[in-house]
C-alpha cells in the first residue's frame, strides 16, 4: 500500500442537498477508487479551522478536482471558480445541460442525466486520462 500522500487526492464538491450523498458514494468516490485514487468531500471530514479555510486547502492540495453545477448551488459554484483561479484541472458534472451556468458553458461537463452508472463509467475514464496525461490536462 502507498503512503496516502503518494497516491493522487480528488476533491470533489458536490451540493449539500438530497440525493448528492448517494452520488457521491456510488459514482463520484466509487470512480476514483476505480481509478486508484483517494477522494475527499469536505462535509464527510473532521477538522478544526472553518469550512471555507478547510476547502481553499483541499482544493489546494488536490491533484484534480470534481464538481456538480447540478441546483446552481452557489458554494459549489465559488469553489469551482476558486479551483479555476489556482490553475486545478475540474471535471465538471451536472445532471442537466441547463444547470450550466454561462461562464462554464465553454468547458466540457459529463451531463448524467441522473444516472449514476454511467457516471461513474466516465468518471473513472477521465480520472484514469488525467493521471495518464497530467500536462496535457493543466488549464491554459
Amino acid at each position: 500500500m502507498l503512503p496516502t500522500d503518494a497516491v493522487p487526492l480528488v476533491f470533489a464538491l458536490l451540493p449539500d442537498s438530497p440525493g448528492f450523498d448517494e452520488l457521491y458514494a456510488r459514482a463520484v468516490s466509487a470512480a476514483c477508487a476505480d481509478a486508484g485514487v483517494r477522494c475527499e468531500r469536505v462535509d464527510q471530514q473532521l477538522f478544526d479551522e472553518t469550512t471555507l479555510a478547510r476547502v481553499y486547502s483541499r482544493i489546494t492540495s488536490a491533484d484534480l478536482v470534481i464538481a456538480d453545477m447540478s441546483g446552481h448551488d452557489p458554494n459549489v459554484f465559488y469553489e469551482t471558480g476558486f479551483a479555476h483561479a489556482v490553475g486545478k484541472v475540474v471535471i465538471l458534472l451536472a445532471r442537466d445541460a441547463r444547470d450550466i451556468p454561462f461562464d462554464l458553458q465553454h468547458y466540457p461537463h459529463i451531463i448524467y442525466d441522473g444516472q449514476i452508472e454511467p457516471l461513474r463509467t466516465e468518471l473513472t475514464r477521465r480520472v484514469k486520462w488525467f493521471l495518464d496525461q497530467p500536462l496535457a490536462a493543466r488549464p491554459r
